[in-house]
């Protein structure tokens, strides 16, 4: 007596598992994506292994997209636009971008960017003419995640322009405003008297209106400052640099570089007691 054949049908069901199975099949074994991305991020560091490894397959490039972490966008005045809402779809896990490079409506651009749901934590804007006023404005109501932003190498920056990050970012923990070409209208204001009462760093260095008062100031009122910077500022003083330091016992990083320490031509006993007084100072 002759068996029947039973004639086998894959269900959905099956049929979709050994797809997903073939999918992450390689060299004869499985890896699920949970091992991939684990070595891919091992790589990360590599740009050009990364780049490489998204072409292989679109399970790695789905990866490789799920673990950038960092962006940079890249435009002059003679470039059109790039698409930031085709990278931004494809890089969901983002929480750095570098805009340094970019030269062209940054407000238009920051605006784009405001529209995803990021949670960005850093954000580079150096190297532009002035600080867009009405892109942050934007960027801030939806990213309210920043906790460092660098504006450094800005040609104009305006008294108002530090009003304007403190009202935007209250969460700054580092904030680099380091190296204007020209610091403008600063005499009318005293711009360093702003919340931003979190900052643990602070680079304002070659900020020429800084004085004794407003280091005083600074010091003071951020409890959680750590390191800060000030390279070629002309008015502050041995006086004003001793004053400032017993406001701040907790510091840990000074640094200072001439002409701002061309003032400091006789050291005091004074002075030197404030630097022993705090025992972690890194003093450069």
């Amino acid at each position: 007596m002759k068996r029947k054949r039973r004639s086998f049908k894959p269900t959905m069901e099956s049929t979709q598992a050994r797809r997903s199975k073939r999918k992450t099949m390689v060299g004869g074994f499985y890896l699920p994506d949970e091992c991939w991305e684990c070595v891919f991020k091992f790589l990360n560091d590599n740009h050009s292994c990364m780049t490489s490894l998204s072409v292989v397959s679109k399970q790695f490039l789905s990866i490789t997209n799920r673990i950038r972490f960092s962006l940079t966008i890249c435009c002059d005045h003679s470039q059109t636009l790039p698409f930031p809402p085709r990278l931004l779809r494809r890089f969901i896990s983002l929480t750095s971008l570098d805009l340094s490079r970019f030269h062209g409506n940054l407000s238009k651009l920051l605006g784009q960017i405001s529209s995803f749901p990021l949670k960005l934590t850093s954000l580079n804007l150096s190297n532009q003419s002035i600080i867009p006023t009405n892109g942050l404005r934007v960027f801030a109501k939806k990213i309210t995640t920043l906790t460092f932003l660098i504006c450094s190498k800005v040609h104009f920056i305006y008294s108002t322009d530090l009003f304007l990050i403190s009202d935007c970012f209250p969460l700054l923990e580092d904030l680099d405003l380091s190296d204007p070409i020209q610091c403008v209208r600063y005499d009318e204001v005293e711009p360093l008297s702003l919340a931003l009462f979190k900052l643990r760093k602070v680079n304002l260095s070659r900020h020429h209106y800084i004085n004794d008062r407003l280091l005083f100031d600074l010091f003071k009122k951020r409890e959680f400052l750590e390191e800060v910077i000030l390279r070629d500022c002309y008015r502050i003083t041995e006086v004003g640099i001793v004053s400032a330091l017993r406001q701040r016992p907790t510091l840990r990083s000074l640094s200072i570089s001439n002409p701002c320490t061309r003032n400091l031509t006789h050291i005091t006993s004074h002075f030197i007691d404030s630097l022993v007084s705090l025992k972690g100072l890194d003093l450069s």
